[in-house]
């Protein structure tokens, strides 16, 4: 999930636009997993009626929402690292050290904070929910055996789903494994097709190649992250409309196009991601080339507030949801005129949560790089002094 703030064009405009695309995908994630967590399965519902009916039908759209997550993060992500190569500023250093920190300033605290409601939870509740025998399909797994220090360890390296389970009962972590190899993998062909480095770039490319071809489920995922990167591509080779038409027409029927393929994927029971991806791709594009912007103004600061924190969202909701289901509810319970009121107060909660967790921790990461590049820095300048020291000494 990428940081849109810092990965965009310097001569383009913030796209407020693919700000509330991305909030919306991390509500549908949180939506998702209230949805699978605390309510009885739509088959197991009794008198439901329209309004109930198209709960279910709108509220499973989780796995979708990582998607769009991927094709953004292809398109600031590995847009970035093109315009990079391109204008030879390009420094491994800097970008890990970007991409590093970006992913470890909400990952660790929320690990930590995974490790406090799973114990919690199964402290003073334990059964179905954290055995994973509640019949719920987000949580088959007996969520005690995944809180050890090995698989805590393994999630920091981002090895989750590759060689171990996701931490805990955290079971969006799988997404971040996806992230972290791609963001490996784009610039290490980029940088030896583009740059040509000599045996560094070769030895960083076999390692992406072994890599490659140890993870192959990790491979679909990156098709459509290179999507994201297409559009930054085009992006480059065709400027966007300087005016903004009354009605944005691409837009409105790539988008109509995109809805169309998320009911079809349930209508008919797809399962196939390209089939969301590809329109997806072609609605990010026109909203791209028409440059569509958000209206009122009001419109725009709220999307840009939740984009924000929607990463501290994705990883904290999870647990937070299952540790009220197990101690709050007990079990999960219909969708009536109660389980609204559920939905809704445990949805504020979940957003409250991650925006406090987006205050402590997210909201401080340009903080915490800009740190790391002054000890880089200064590590630097310490290190060619010393050199120049002994230059001179030599010589004399």
């Amino acid at each position: 999930m990428s940081d849109q703030t810092h990965m965009a064009p310097p001569d383009k405009q913030h796209c407020d636009t693919l700000d509330l695309i991305r909030a919306l995908a991390a509500g549908a994630v949180c939506i998702s997993h209230l949805r699978n967590l605390m309510f009885v399965d739509y088959r197991s519902s009794v008198g439901l009626g329209l309004a109930g009916k198209a709960f279910y039908f709108v509220s499973n759209y989780g796995h979708t929402a990582v998607i769009v997550f991927f094709l953004l993060s292809g398109y600031f992500v590995g847009g970035s690292v093109l315009r990079q190569v391109a204008a030879g500023t390009w420094s491994w250093q800097r970008y890990l050290t970007e991409r590093l920190t970006r992913l470890w300033v909400v990952l660790v605290p929320a690990l930590l904070l995974t490790l406090f409601w799973d114990r919690l939870g199964i402290q003073l509740a334990g059964g179905p929910f954290y055995l994973g025998t509640e019949g719920t399909f987000d949580q088959q797994i007996n969520v005690a055996s995944h809180l050890g220090w090995a698989t805590l360890a393994c999630n920091l390296v981002f090895l989750q789903t590759l060689a171990c389970g996701t931490y805990g009962s955290n079971g969006p972590l799988w997404s971040l494994a996806n992230e972290f190899w791609y963001y490996l993998w784009f610039p290490a062909w980029v940088v030896l097709l583009r740059r040509r480095r000599g045996l560094g770039a070769f030895a960083v490319a076999a390692f992406a190649l072994g890599t490659m071809i140890a993870f192959p489920s990790l491979l679909s995922g990156f098709g459509l992250w290179l999507l994201g990167v297409l559009l930054a591509v085009f992006e480059k080779r065709s400027p966007v409309h300087s005016k903004r038409p009354a009605l944005p027409w691409l837009t409105l029927i790539s988008g109509a196009v995109f809805i169309a393929a998320l009911i079809c994927t349930r209508l008919f029971l797809l399962d196939n991601d390209w089939i969301v991806g590809v329109p997806c791709f072609v609605f990010l594009r026109c909203v791209l080339l028409e440059n569509v912007r958000l209206r009122p103004a009001v419109l725009s600061r709220a999307a840009i507030l939740f984009s924000r924190f929607s990463y501290s969202l994705y990883l904290t909701h999870f647990s937070f949801i299952l540790f009220v289901a197990a101690v709050g509810l007990r079990h999960r319970i219909p969708f009536d005129a109660k389980g609204v009121l559920v939905l809704i107060g445990m949805l504020v909660a979940c957003y409250v949560y991650a925006f406090a967790v987006y205050l402590l921790f997210e909201r401080n990461t340009r903080r915490v790089q800009q740190g790391i590049w002054r000890l880089q820095s200064g590590h630097t300048k310490r290190d060619a002094t010393a050199a120049h020291a002994r230059q001179r000494g030599t010589m004399t």
